[in-house]
């Protein structure tokens, strides 16, 4: 079994969340790669290939991530949370003690390998449901599941629109990024996404190692409580701050496997029966209670409160307070997953013109700040045109733009009207007479990637305009307005540009 590592058993969780949430966005923008191929055989094979090669490395990372994961949380049971119990041992004291496997006993050390066998196996089944899916997805099937749903609808409106099959990949994946890649159809039949169920079963796994690490400590004792939490959901506020009974033969407290669950409804009371849970993605903890040292007052009415009978927990007892901090708790886990969402689509378009880090990118966001503004309005323009691309400037692929539009019009000094253009330009941009070419290489590039608007026909040819992102060389992107002439033989050249406000 390895040994500890340095890192507490919180960091292994989250970095496998990440790990997942990355892997399924990897996939998805390898649907859409092949989408964009037109589904030709060797293609198929080649996508399903590297979707397997990211399942691969996802189960490699497992294997490194889960027992480290379960070990930890198995070792070190919140001393913390123990206080009641008069210990009072500290979280280093736990973690020397249990430095390392030979300190547990055989079934302890069996419990941490069959927890982190069963994760194994529901993992590397989602990836089998997840790969399976994929690949009757791509090949093509009869089922009405999302992927031929999606796939339908952006062909249909596609042919409708009168474009070409290639053009309704950035629709496809953008669908499959709102429902996600199925790991797992639960028996109400719902779709659960790779990224939710694996976090579902990481999460839950965790807190079973936990549950178990604080259960076998002491074999001989029988009394514990669930936590009290401030934000507790629906399923869990009826059975938290309450005592039970481990073994379930206590006659004051009900046992402890009917808040978790029995696995048989009519089998045993004891945790053999039990999902050592009362809910996947649980938080509650477990703390070893006593009736020593307090007054018969108090320990009836621990005992009412815990009993069944007196206190149903059918019945909801929290307050409209605790009701709106526990929504109000979801709502902030939602919009994060969707701004890590946001920041990964941003990446994928604008590649690191956006930051690298999510952290900096959800404090841009949270400012509201103009970079954040500019990000946002650049990746709506850019989308705009994949979803449009017949708006595309015609010849943008070949459009040029004369030395003297630089040289002569925007950096020179004495030009009435582009020297403020240029001045504009060497302020925000950081370009000049001395790197006009890297202003006119971004500008020729921004004319493939977005969407121009037709302003009017001339004896020169036709007018078109462009709403474009510079992003020039000192970090502060600007809004720029671009100005082209096509003339009748296709090719396009460069007119005039200038800054506008966002």
């Amino acid at each position: 079994m390895p040994t500890l590592v340095s890192g507490p058993a919180e960091r292994e969780l989250q970095r496998l969340i990440q790990i997942y949430l990355k892997a399924e966005t990897d996939i998805i923008n390898e649907v859409g790669r092949l989408r964009s191929r037109g589904l030709i055989d060797y293609h198929v094979e080649s996508s399903l290939d590297r979707v397997q090669a990211i399942l691969r490395r996802l189960e490699a990372d497992d294997w490194e991530y889960v027992p480290r994961m379960i070990e930890r949380n198995f070792y070190i049971s919140h001393p913390e949370a123990r206080k009641p119990s008069a210990r009072n041992e500290t979280r280093e004291k736990h973690e020397r003690g249990y430095s390392n496997a030979s300190v547990l006993t055989g079934e302890q050390v069996d419990i941490v390998q069959r927890l982190t066998n069963n994760l194994m196996g529901e993992l590397v089944e989602a990836h089998a449901t997840v790969y399976s899916t994929l690949e009757s997805a791509l090949i093509g099937r009869a089922e009405s599941d999302v992927f031929r749903r999606v796939g339908l609808e952006q062909t249909g409106l596609a042919q409708a629109m009168g474009r070409g099959p290639f053009r309704a990949v950035p629709g496809f994946v953008e669908a499959l990024r709102r429902e996600g890649v199925t790991a797992f159809v639960d028996r109400a039949g719902r779709n659960w996404s790779l990224h939710t169920y694996a976090s579902m079963v990481l999460r839950t796994t965790a807190r079973q190692a936990e549950i178990l690490s604080i259960l076998t400590q002491d074999p001989q004792w029988d009394l514990y409580k669930i936590s009290r939490h401030g934000t507790s959901c629906k399923l869990c506020a009826p059975f938290e701050g309450r005592v039970y009974s481990k073994s379930g033969r206590d006659q004051d407290f009900p046992p402890l496997s009917a808040a978790f669950g029995k696995m048989d409804p009519s089998g045993p009371d004891d945790l053999t029966n039990s999902w050592l849970n009362i809910h996947p993605n649980c938080l509650h903890q477990l703390i070893r209670w006593t009736p020593m040292g307090r007054s018969e007052e108090e320990i009836q009415k621990i005992k009412d409160f815990s009993s069944f009978t007196k206190n149903p927990p059918t019945r909801d007892p929290r307050t409209q307070k605790q009701m709106d901090a526990y929504r109000k708790k979801e709502r902030n886990r939602a919009r994060w997953l969707n701004e890590y969402r946001q920041w990964e689509r941003y990446r994928e378009t604008l590649g690191n013109a956006v930051p690298k880090t999510f952290q900096t990118f959800q404090r841009h966001k949270a400012a509201g700040d103009e970079k954040y503004k500019l990000w946002r309005l650049d990746y709506r323009r850019q989308n705009e045109l994949l979803r449009h691309p017949e708006r595309a400037l015609p010849g943008a692929a070949t459009a040029t733009a004369a030395d003297t539009k630089f040289t002569r019009y925007f950096f020179n000094p004495d030009s009435r009207d582009g020297a403020p253009k240029g001045d504009a330009f060497s302020s925000r941009l950081g370009y000049h007479a001395d790197n006009w070419v890297l202003m006119r290489q971004e500008i020729l590039t921004a004319a493939t990637r977005y969407p121009a608007v037709l302003r009017g026909h001339t004896a020169y040819g036709d007018s078109y305009s462009q709403d474009v992102i510079l992003y020039g060389l000192k970090g502060k992107p600007a809004n720029v307005q671009i100005g082209w002439m096509v003339h009748s033989d296709g090719t396009a050249h460069l007119v005039t540009a200038h800054m506008e406000g966002i």
